[in-house]
């Protein structure tokens, strides 16, 4: 397809990144951008030489935030974008934590921008940008943080110069936000226990799995797993990260409903010929299919 230097060109790659991480039911938003002709050469004439036509090139003129809810998500929506588009790891960046520093850790990762991308790029710039695009993850609780630090700090290093205590503070907030990330996990973890002890299966599934599911559960998948205390236990236990990407396949057809999300686990976990007997004929093809491929 044609696409212009223009918002449009962001609103597509917009659509290819939901098309990959909406199966997985994942709770998030996806912000883009293009950089504009003034921040190119801002970015130029900042480092003058850094970018040439036979050397290093800009990868970052098309740019996409993703914002997750959780923290934990994190590590699910990296692995199905480097499933789904080309990653470049020598240019990417991930930082792991140090125990004994504390800092803002980047998760910043560089994806060849896919063949059916024809982007017109600004003709002053075009024989230094690659064609690729970065990607950012965020949480939803840092992402202030981050446009603060990114506008204020990293924009400005020369306003901190000699104020160091403020600079640890300002990190030092990011930490309460890390720990906030960590605590909202936990929260919802102790909610769905609750629920799971009360026998309130559908609260259950929606604080266990933080899912974006569509309707609600049918009967005669409920009448099942509640009549059943081992059933409702395996569904309680099943690991969420990896139901979550055996989602992320079997949803791209059919849609993401409580009922899909206990079959799912059945075929992974449980193996009742009840629970498989509620499968509609296109969720069967899928799940048949999938488990094909992991065998």
């Amino acid at each position: 397809m044609q696409v212009d230097y223009s918002d449009r060109v962001i609103r597509e790659l917009n659509k290819e990144i939901e098309y990959v991480l909406n199966p997985a039911g994942l709770l998030y938003r996806v912000f883009g951008r293009a950089k504009s002709e003034y921040s190119l050469d801002k970015k130029v004439k900042k480092e003058p030489g850094k970018y040439t036509p036979d050397g290093k090139n800009i990868q970052d003129f098309l740019g996409v935030r993703i914002t997750l809810y959780f923290a934990d998500d994190i590590d699910v929506a990296v692995e199905l974008l480097k499933e789904n588009f080309v990653f470049l790891s020598e240019d990417s960046v991930i930082d792991k934590p140090e125990g004994d520093v504390f800092s803002a850790r980047r998760c910043n990762l560089i994806f060849e921008l896919p063949d059916s991308f024809d982007v017109v790029y600004p003709r002053k710039f075009e024989s230094i940008i690659d064609k690729t695009f970065e990607v950012q993850f965020r949480t939803v609780l840092s992402e202030g943080w981050h446009e603060v630090e990114h506008d204020l700090r990293y924009k400005a290093k020369e306003d901190w110069q000699g104020h160091d205590d403020l600079s640890r503070a300002l990190n030092g907030i990011y930490a309460t936000l890390e720990t906030s990330d960590w605590g909202m996990i936990k929260l919802f973890e102790e909610l769905s226990y609750r629920h799971y002890k009360s026998g309130n299966l559908d609260e259950m599934l929606k604080t266990k799995f933080r899912l974006r599911l569509t309707s609600g559960l049918s009967d005669p998948v409920r009448e099942i797993v509640q009549a059943d205390n081992s059933i409702l236990k395996k569904v309680f236990r099943a690991p969420r990260t990896t139901i979550v990407k055996d989602l992320s396949f079997v949803c791209k057809f059919v849609p993401l409903t409580p009922d899909v999300l206990i079959q799912v686990i059945n075929r992974k976990i449980i193996k009742d010929d009840k629970i498989k007997e509620t499968e509609v004929d296109v969720l069967k093809v899928q799940l048949d299919s999938y488990e094909s491929s992991q065998s």
